[in-house]
């Protein structure tokens, strides 16, 4: 099956950026792909720690997976903490980039909206408050500032992303997303058991205080897996999360909380 491609520009930075891909019309002897619930447009936010590890293109091979499934699928790319991303610049471009795809075309408010790692943060803090009522998939998040920052996750980057927020009297807490129930239909967590980027200590720390009163938290670990197989569709992790992206059961361990 072959691929379109496009990109929305949300903003004047020529990080502020959403690549498209999605199902190309069929051609001749191709089967068309039915619009379904399995097929639900996707919103991928990618991490890389603020800074930029990693990129929109990072995820382009996850992306053409989805596409090759049928879903149409945005990569949201925003900011670096140090091009204009810091907090809350980052977040800010996330909340436009998602207002941008719903003015254009309305499904895109029912898509799935997954975020990876520094992502997953991004993505909580662009649907706080927003009464979205999406469904949410986080892979390896890196979510509790605080606990992250006392971690030395990423190397310091907590502190370099928050360093103009902090220096103003703002706090960890404060650029810590909290989602109400209105906001998420459900949050699935997925962790990998050999994460090397994102600690164990940090993720259970961020399962344990998931808030009693959010929305309804799903957890699944994937073992074997490293912190970016679950973003490779080459890797066996990322079936895992091509299933639960489009809806369906999880292999491995899951746990409703």
């Amino acid at each position: 099956m072959s691929t379109a491609f496009g990109h929305l520009r949300y903003g004047p930075s020529g990080w502020q950026r959403i690549d498209l891909y999605g199902p190309a019309e069929p051609e001749d002897g191709d089967v068309p792909v039915a619009e379904t619930p399995q097929a639900a447009p996707v919103v991928l936010v990618h991490g890389g720690f603020w800074r930029h590890d990693r990129t929109a293109q990072d995820l382009e091979p996850l992306a053409f997976a989805l596409a090759e499934l049928g879903h149409r699928v945005a990569v949201l790319e925003y900011r670096p903490s140090w091009d204009g991303g810091a907090w809350p610049g980052a977040a800010k471009d996330c909340r436009a980039a998602l207002h941008l795809l719903g003015q254009k075309d309305g499904t895109w408010d029912g898509a799935v909206l997954v975020g990876h790692s520094a992502g997953a943060h991004l993505l909580l803090a662009a649907l706080q408050g927003q009464a979205r009522g999406a469904r949410v998939v986080l892979l390896a998040p890196v979510t509790d500032l605080a606990e992250a920052a006392r971690l030395g996750v990423g190397e310091g980057a907590v502190e370099v992303f928050l360093a103009e927020h902090l220096a103003a009297g703002g706090t960890h807490r404060e650029a810590t997303p909290v989602l109400a129930p209105a906001d998420a239909a459900s949050v699935t967590v997925v962790s990998a058991q050999e994460d090397q980027a994102v600690p164990a200590e940090l993720t259970r720390h961020q399962l344990d205080h998931w808030p009693q009163d959010g929305p309804r938290l799903t957890t699944v670990s994937v073992p074997g897996a490293r912190h970016m197989h679950l973003v490779n569709p080459q890797r066996p992790a990322c079936r895992t999360v091509l299933e639960l992206i489009g809806g369906g059961a999880a292999t491995v361990r899951k746990e409703d909380r």
